[in-house]
């Protein structure tokens, strides 16, 4: 077995290995804080976004339908989003982040900033931009490697 991926195992595995607290949101599992933390990740590429179509969030998440919606419903129970319909296209349903969604999301999207802002200071900004350049070719990489069976 090549040793390099063995290391890159290794090293991807110290990220799963890290204190609950860092890898979930307080109260809600994984695909909760997935569908969540999509639509962070969308308000941070597009910061005008209110709405949020089922296929737009999907599209971070690749779930099945069905397990989407169940984790919408579950969220929305814990009030941090709602569904909205459109007067002029009662055919789609929106979600939308509540005021208390919203505050969570600022509040952990604060509290890790200051984490990366940190790490970025150990590293120093050479490599620090190292990093980002091969994190934006690893993300590219391993969408690529499912096309390679």
């Amino acid at each position: 077995m090549d040793n390099r991926i063995m290391r890159l195992i290794i090293a991807l595995g110290k990220f799963s290995a890290q204190p609950r607290q860092y890898r979930i949101m307080e109260g809600l599992n994984a695909s909760e804080t997935g569908v969540f933390w999509a639509m962070t990740q969308i308000i941070a590429e597009k910061p005008d976004t209110e709405l949020f179509g089922l296929s737009e969030l999907n599209s971070y998440l690749n779930f099945t339908r069905p397990n989407l919606s169940q984790t919408i419903n579950k969220l929305e129970d814990k009030g941090y989003v709602e569904r909205v319909v459109l007067k002029d296209d009662r055919r789609v349903t929106y979600i939308r982040l509540t005021e208390n969604g919203k505050a969570t999301a600022k509040a952990k999207y604060d509290e890790i900033f200051v984490r990366l802002e940190n790490i970025a200071k150990i590293l120093g900004e050479e490599d620090t931009d190292k990093l980002i350049e091969l994190v934006l070719r690893f993300a590219d990489a391993y969408e690529k490697s499912a096309e390679l069976k």
